[in-house]
């Protein structure tokens, strides 16, 4: 399915979490968990190791179904919000081809996301690794891989991004890369849910931290 850039953030809707459980391998990671996301608006998700941050994350992208509750985007079951495109996840691993140039695992996804001529270029420029384009991605460092999925997440376009520890390999000048990509995003409308061992900062008209706690309960 192709979209126009714009026509992406107007897909922009509220996301609502409510009743949402889960448990793994006999322990609950998280009960009865209610939040919501608007349009511009940041959840941190913050806790321990262990706890249940990831697995949230990767409930919201649609690639763990909860035990129980109902996610919703726009009032609507998220199912189909999902189907359309509306959510890029980024998770620990980074998921590039690695005998592949950074340039050609853009291009590849570009294809599966029926991006615009030339956007690989200037998601490569924007993520500083235009120099780098035709170097093959296993040769990268960490912080240089984290960069070219950051540029994946640009050719995504969804409105909701969900990011798992996005500047964990990051020094600083990659982080201030990530904070202004991610101020760029809710500034037209986007909506961020993300985990992070940094202290969160305030990104959008609404920043707020959700902290899972061990007593299986949710504080926001």
């Amino acid at each position: 399915m192709t979209h126009s850039h714009k026509s992406i953030y107007e897909q922009a809707d509220h996301l609502e979490i409510n009743g949402l459980s889960l448990a793994y391998d006999g322990k609950s990671l998280f009960e009865d968990l209610n939040f919501a996301l608007a349009p511009g608006d940041t959840v941190w998700i913050c806790g321990a190791n262990g706890i249940g941050k990831t697995t949230l994350l990767k409930c919201v992208a649609g690639l763990i179904r909860p035990d129980a509750g109902m996610l919703t985007w726009g009032g609507d079951n998220i199912k189909a919000a999902w189907r359309s495109g509306i959510t890029a996840y980024q998770g620990h691993h980074d998921a590039h081809k690695k005998d592949l140039s950074a340039a050609e695992n853009l291009e590849f996804w570009q294809d599966i996301y029926a991006g615009e001529e030339g956007c690989v270029d200037a998601a490569l420029t924007r993520v500083g690794l235009w120099a780098r384009r035709h170097q093959r991605t296993h040769t990268l460092s960490a912080g240089q891989s984290r960069r070219l999925a950051l540029a994946r997440l640009m050719l995504r376009d969804a409105p909701l991004w969900v990011l798992d520890e996005p500047a964990a390999p990051m020094d600083e000048v990659g982080r201030a890369l990530i904070h202004d990509m991610l101020r760029a995003h809710t500034a037209r409308g986007g909506s961020l849910l993300l985990a992070s061992h940094r202290a969160p900062s305030k990104i959008g008209s609404s920043t707020r931290i959700l902290t899972l706690q061990e007593s299986r309960d949710a504080r926001t």
